[in-house]
């Protein structure tokens, strides 16, 4: 009996600058007004959390159902943001609507509760270190997706 590979299928996200604008559909960019936070249950925590370089690849995307999520950079390092509307469905997960965003190092974001994302990567740097702001009890609302259970291969497109 012969063997069959099924071919993965393949999708390229190329990274765009991040505004409030672009952002909108998947949260906000914090600016001088003060911005509510979301949440069902639990309280807000905020912990120092290091994030690593961007992949090439993204093998996975996760969200929380209940409650936004803030980051905060710390030192100016340039984050790669990657996202999908709080609307897709996971089953079956539509990949042509993963964004990616670039910081410009300052800007602070929220997620809105729903939010597909991964945690921020450094774009220029191995890691650098950002605040996380989620409530404690995030992982008994968090759904989790691999591209790679999915047969799917996700790349990034970003600026070097």
């Amino acid at each position: 009996m012969a063997a069959t590979t099924e071919a993965k299928q393949s999708v390229t996200i190329k990274a765009q600058p991040l505004t409030a604008e672009a952002f909108a559909p998947y949260g906000r960019v914090v600016q001088q007004e003060r911005e509510a936070l979301q949440m069902e249950e639990g309280k807000f925590t905020a912990r120092l959390m290091t994030v690593r370089r961007v992949p090439e690849r993204v093998d996975h995307i996760n969200m929380h159902t209940d409650h936004s999520q803030m980051f905060v950079p710390l030192s100016g390092d340039r984050l790669v943001v990657i996202v999908a509307p709080p609307d897709v469905p996971a089953k079956p997960f539509d990949t042509s609507k993963i964004a990616a965003f670039v910081t410009d190092g300052k800007q602070t974001f929220i997620f809105h509760p729903g939010t597909w994302h991964i945690e921020p990567r450094a774009l220029e740097k191995d890691a650098c270190q950002v605040i996380n702001v989620q409530t404690d009890v995030f992982r008994n609302h968090t759904t989790l997706i691999s591209f790679d259970e999915q047969g799917v291969d996700v790349r990034l497109e970003v600026p070097r």
